[in-house]
């Protein structure tokens, strides 16, 4: 793990004033790399899976922190007062960018990354403070998945945010965070070549929503659709799933949680998986978790086909953003008109 810059920050002080950069970045691999790659050089690493669990209007930006960290702990992901202190060092560290002469944010061009870029983003807006100069790097390729000298290559993508940025990014910010996804898909219908990959993650994250016939989000769809076309074991499905994707953004321990709960209750739609994810799994139970034989249930046939419908079948509680979505409050995605289809 990253150093909590928080800490480095408190450590140096005003030594930091002269030539010294920050850059914030999505996660620990390519935080390491930017790390190596410049010298002179702090990084903060922001470490949200933001399109996973609640991300809901509140008072304060530390309050969201809270909420994210205690998320993150009822998944088994983390200690509480770890992931508490971490996300509070997190904070701690993004207010006192103004001891940096230089920040920088290098993010990727997927789902992932977009979230982050644009909470930062929003973040910046709401305190103008030393935001002159603010440099953002948008990588078309996966930044983690680079060497010491590829990465440097990304740095000629570098740009001064612009006033334009921000208020778009402010806007998406409060849209994904509303209790209806209206706004957020509403975002479709504006012009976003600000933020050039922002279109593509507001639709992947609509994609999540109940389909509006078979009431599957995108990745339960392409886990079924995998698994009836022979790829069995959970260890080849997610590079599979990766596959599907325009810009994969999921990382293992998410997916899993969607294996999980496909495989789990009456309405399971696939059998056959040996145990349910923890990280707190041992080795062999692991190994048995990955290498499950699996199988579509009759039932997980049938909503493949489009002859039933998942959402009437299993009881559905999770959210896509500030939306809150059960079986009572079901928003749908209509991925061919491209609209939502209102809760009936």
């Amino acid at each position: 793990m990253c150093p909590p810059i928080a800490g480095v920050v408190e450590t140096l002080g005003q030594s930091l004033q002269q030539g010294y950069g920050l850059i914030i970045t999505n996660g620990d691999s390519a935080g390491e790399l930017l790390r190596k790659a410049f010298t002179s050089t702090e990084v903060l690493p922001w470490r949200d899976v933001l399109h996973d669990g609640p991300v809901p209007l509140t008072d304060t930006f530390e309050e969201l922190s809270e909420l994210r960290a205690d998320f993150l702990a009822g998944r088994n992901w983390g200690d509480p007062d770890i992931l508490r202190e971490n996300f509070q060092a997190r904070d701690r560290g993004l207010a006192h960018h103004e001891v940096f002469e230089t920040v920088t944010l290098w993010f990727e061009h997927d789902l992932y990354d977009q979230l982050q870029l644009i909470q930062i983003l929003d973040w910046f807006h709401g305190n103008p403070g030393g935001r002159e100069g603010l440099q953002l790097v948008q990588a078309d390729d996966f930044l983690g998945a680079q060497n010491e000298k590829s990465i440097i290559t990304f740095k000629d993508k570098s740009n001064v945010v612009s006033d334009e940025q921000l208020l778009l990014a402010r806007e998406a910010w409060a849209a994904f965070r509303q209790p209806e996804p209206t706004d957020w898909a509403a975002l479709l219908k504006q012009d976003l070549s600000a933020l050039p990959y922002l279109e593509q993650a507001v639709t992947r994250m609509l994609q999540e929503l109940p389909d509006a016939k078979t009431g599957l989000a995108r990745t339960q769809h392409q886990i079924l659709l995998a698994i009836n076309d022979g790829i069995k074991e959970p260890r080849k499905l997610f590079g599979a799933i990766e596959k599907m994707e325009e810009a994969a953004f999921m990382g293992d321990w998410s997916f899993w949680v969607w294996l999980d709960g496909l495989a789990t209750g009456p309405g399971a739609m696939i059998e056959n998986l040996e145990g349910r994810f923890s990280p707190e799994m041992g080795e062999d139970e692991f190994k048995a978790y990955v290498a499950s034989p699996l199988r579509l249930t009759a039932l997980g046939l049938q909503v493949l086909g489009g002859g039933e419908d998942f959402a009437r079948t299993t009881r559905i509680d999770r959210w896509i953003g500030g939306t809150h979505l059960t079986n009572d409050t079901l928003w749908r995605w209509d991925n061919q008109k491209k609209e939502l289809v209102v809760p009936a």
